[in-house]
């Protein structure tokens, strides 16, 4: 089986073929850090999590590159609210010290929530402040040289009509973008269509000297920059979410293209989220931060269950009605696991081989991610193993303990796949599981002897404890209530 990728560069689903096989690069526009991490980014992030360990899964071994944005027009202005400025009159080095900040502790917050949420680090995280001199300035000076670039008192711009193939990506026409550009107060671009490369400096920016004297990169020169410099010229995958399309990534492959050699071989872009069906903002009420989420919902799984019942391309609505039937799920998981690892068996795996035949639950789920990352589809098959699980828990035997079996391996190893358990199901504490089963053998006696009341009191002290009995034909199970 292989795996299909959608390719907004080419508007269809395709074979992902590597350039060098089995290594994978790839490299994923990450956060601009001026504001605490919102749920929108936390849905990026996983999209790219489950295409890394899938790809992990099916043997590849992957490069995989997310920059910072720790430069930028709105950590600017970030510092400035900060700072109390109400003008541009400030010492550079206040300034810039502010910017790096604010940065710095953004991008703190950023990785903790990323951390909170069970997401793997990239193998490689740079900095746009750190690629500024001399890779940034010698990109750019390539740009120069090769006539796509021109300089502009201090001010570098890419001429767009000067890139071939420019809207490709976007699917927009030269001409149609003309229609809707215009030379903002204060640039000096000879077309409205050109974007700015590097930025002449401004009295208490922060700045770096260039040969065009001080000044700081454009947004889009800083990732072809460092996606090329750790990935090479060409590489296989590169991502973001769906706003990026244009103008970011549009630009960074007439920049990258323009210096020399085809860029990313294959473009995967995920899809916008909503709140209760309106876009996320600080104006709206409704920006709602990865911390708040789970202040609210403690375990990181719910959301990730949510994420994966809509298709990474498609628009995803958050809700506190999706978020509890997420919530539901998981617990659904973990009741399953809790019961499986409290039967007593006497079958061993051997038996597994004379007791009948079993769902072929790999096949399935290899099927839905490979195309197109079909994550919903492939949650339906841990759905789907779930019951058996459950129905094996009931049917008991030999049989059941096959079903039980394949059900719990299955669910562990392909919901791993999808970044699911990672964090434990919240098992208890030694002491308290004992006290549990010592309660649960006590009601057992008086069951017994017929003494229900006294049996009874024990079941609503657990309950009053947090704890759920349930009575099976194969013994009494406990799992906490949420």
């Amino acid at each position: 089986m292989t795996l299909h990728l959608y390719n907004t560069l080419t508007r269809r689903v395709q074979e992902f073929s590597p350039l060098a096989p089995p290594t994978v690069t790839m490299y994923v526009c990450g956060p601009t850090v001026y504001d605490d991490p919102h749920i929108g980014h936390a849905r990026s992030a996983f999209v790219f999590e489950v295409l890394r360990r899938y790809l992990t899964f099916k043997g590849y071994a992957v490069t995989f590159v997310r920059n910072v944005t720790d430069v930028d027009d709105k950590i600017i202005e970030k510092a400035r609210q900060e700072l109390q400025i109400q003008d541009a009159r400030l010492k550079t080095q206040d300034l810039k010290a502010k910017c790096a900040e604010v940065a710095e502790r953004y991008l703190k917050s950023y990785h903790e929530a990323m951390d909170r949420l069970g997401l793997q680090r990239p193998d490689l995280e740079p900095k746009a402040t750190e690629h500024v001199t001399p890779d940034m300035t010698d990109f750019i000076s390539k740009l120069l040289i090769s006539g796509v670039a021109y300089e502009a008192q201090g001010d570098v711009y890419c001429a767009v009509r000067k890139c071939e193939g420019y809207g490709r990506l976007s699917g927009r026409s030269v001409d149609e973008l003309q229609s809707g550009a215009r030379v903002e107060p204060g640039e000096r671009k000879q077309d409205p269509l050109d974007f700015a490369l590097w930025k002449a400096a401004k009295p208490g920016e922060p700045s770096w000297k260039s040969p065009w004297g001080e000044g700081r990169p454009g947004w889009h020169i800083e990732c072809s920059t460092m996606s090329t410099k750790y990935l090479g010229d060409t590489f296989d995958l590169h991502g973001g979410g769906v706003d990026l399309v244009f103008p970011h990534h549009e630009n960074e492959i007439a920049q990258a293209q323009a210096a020399g050699k085809p860029f990313a071989r294959g473009w995967v872009h995920n899809g916008l989220l909503t709140v209760n069906g309106e876009k996320m903002s600080k104006s709206l009420g409704n920006y709602t931060t990865v911390d708040q989420v789970l202040e609210r919902y403690p375990h990181p799984d719910y959301l990730k269950l949510l994420f994966l019942k809509t298709h990474y391309r498609s628009p995803l609505d958050y809700s506190d009605e999706k978020m509890n039937e997420a919530r539901k799920n998981w617990q659904d998981f973990r009741g399953f696991f809790r019961i499986h690892d409290q039967i007593q068996t006497e079958y061993s795996p051997k038996d597994m081989e004379s007791a009948g035949v079993v769902p072929n639950f790999m096949t399935r789920f290899q099927e839905a991610v490979d195309e197109d990352l079909n994550t919903p589809q492939a949650l339906a098959v841990l759905f789907d193993a779930l019951s058996l699980g459950q129905k094996g828990i009931e049917r008991g035997g030999k049989e059941g303990f096959l079903w039980r079996e394949h059900a719990y391996s299955s669910i562990l190893e392909y919901g791993t796949v999808l970044g699911l358990f990672q964090q434990g199901l919240s098992e208890e504490k030694p002491e308290i599981r004992e006290k549990i089963q010592r309660a649960i053998a006590e009601r057992d006696k008086l069951r017994n002897a017929k003494e229900f009341k006294k049996a009874d009191e024990i079941r609503n002290q657990l309950k009053q404890e947090g704890f759920h009995l349930m009575d099976t034909s194969h013994g009494t199970f406990w799992q906490r209530i949420e």
